[in-house]
């Protein structure tokens, strides 16, 4: 099986951001009305620290995917995502771009569409030489699009090239 690193992010990680600042919040709450106002001040900045720490750690959380020309398989933390190709109907791939609080976050997704009609998504972040070279038609450089090019390669019937994203 051949191997490929990349940033993987789920679509759920922004739930996880949510449910970090909620607990901070609620956190903060307790320990303010438990103990003295400068005790309560430093647990609530250690305790922000120690969250944007965890955030920080599962935004850098690198995914190792493994692939040949059965299947295409990849593990976040503990949640294992496979693409068995006797099961997928068709592979396209796009470019996601997301408005945040700082700026724009871009990712290059594969989509897998299974024959019982799910979607997995397999993506990666985009830095701006990447976007920069996709502007000039080369993406040879992207490593995810070396893993669609192997699947074009093996199943051409079943790749549907580049799809727009309307996000």
């Amino acid at each position: 099986m051949k191997k490929l690193e990349v940033n993987h992010t789920p679509e759920f990680s922004r739930d996880i951001a949510i449910a970090l600042a909620v607990l901070w919040v609620i956190l903060m709450f307790i320990i303010c009305a438990v103990m003295a106002k400068v005790i309560a001040v430093f647990l609530s900045l250690v305790i922000l620290l120690i969250i944007i720490g965890i955030g920080w750690y599962i935004d850098e959380q690198k995914t190792i995917v493994e692939y040949d020309s059965d299947k295409v398989k990849w593990k976040w933390f503990w949640l294992e995502y496979t693409a068995d190709f006797n099961n997928v109907d068709s592979v396209h791939y796009t470019i996601v771009h997301q408005r945040t609080r700082y700026g724009y976050n871009r990712r290059f997704e594969i989509v897998f569409q299974l024959n019982d009609s799910t979607e997995l998504r397999l993506n990666d972040r985009l830095n701006s030489d990447d976007i920069d070279d996709c502007i000039n038609g080369i993406t040879d450089n992207i490593r995810l699009m070396q893993l669609y090019r192997f699947i074009e390669n093996v199943y051409p019937e079943k790749c549907t090239g580049f799809i727009k994203n309307d996000t």
